[in-house]
């Protein structure tokens, strides 16, 4: 190989290099306890704001620009391969699509997408433009979310839909108490409310039968061998 395309081939490493492994001091804020699983992609990691205890599996990619933030809440989980996109771009008429994108022309950008606490997203979840996930959601694997959902949906599918919900609403103050101090903590007033208007004729997913002593063992393993930092109730 002649040495002028081995140097191209060099920088073009070089950049993917740059791109793919950004440390957490590249990013808007990266909190305490995050555990970043390389390689990642992200168009603009100042933009991006991660908090404690979150988990990114490899194969993230956010495609934001500089004025549209992403901001993931602690407790949350990405399964790898999982993309967030925060614009898009409306088909407009003498420009073609070669261009549309990167002169963002008639962007439809949402300027801020929010993964709230405690979400787990399975792989390959696709996140689209002006979309926001509810406290505690779960979204299965393949999913693609069009639409905002509400706290503790289980959602799946292409377009992802709402078919169960994560726990009852006493299950949800058990759960929150545990989590949260009581001023982060969801009213039963607003559960309720979107309990009815969500999740009526939907079925509970989780469980609440307890944690016997080995279960307890393996949690408190596990919270030592991951740096778990414990909440502050």
């Amino acid at each position: 190989m002649k040495p002028k395309a081995l140097y191209k081939k060099f920088k073009l490493f070089y950049r993917w290099f740059l791109n793919s492994f950004p440390l957490k001091e590249e990013f808007g804020y990266c909190g305490k306890n995050t555990v970043l699983q390389y390689p990642l992609r992200i168009y603009s990691k100042k933009a991006v704001y991660i908090e404690d205890n979150v988990k990114i599996s490899k194969g993230l990619h956010i495609l934001n620009a500089p004025n549209e933030k992403v901001f993931i809440k602690k407790y949350s989980v990405l399964a790898a391969n999982c993309t967030i996109s925060t614009n898009s771009h409306v088909k407009t008429v003498t420009v073609p699509q070669f261009l549309l994108g990167a002169s963002h022309v008639n962007d439809m950008s949402a300027a801020e997408t929010t993964i709230h606490e405690d979400v787990m997203f399975g792989t390959n979840v696709t996140i689209l433009c002006g979309v926001n996930i509810g406290r505690g959601c779960l979204v299965g694997a393949n999913s693609v979310v069009t639409k905002s959902l509400p706290p503790y949906s289980v959602a799946i599918g292409s377009p992802a839909r709402i078919v169960k919900k994560v726990f009852t609403v006493e299950q949800i103050l058990k759960h929150e108490a545990a989590l949260y101090p009581p001023n982060e903590r969801m009213t039963r007033a607003e559960l309720e409310a979107n309990e009815e208007k969500f999740f009526k004729d939907k079925g509970t997913y989780g469980t609440d039968e307890g944690l016997d002593k080995e279960a307890l063992e393996r949690i408190i393993n596990i919270k030592k061998m991951l740096h778990y930092i414990e909440p502050n109730i």
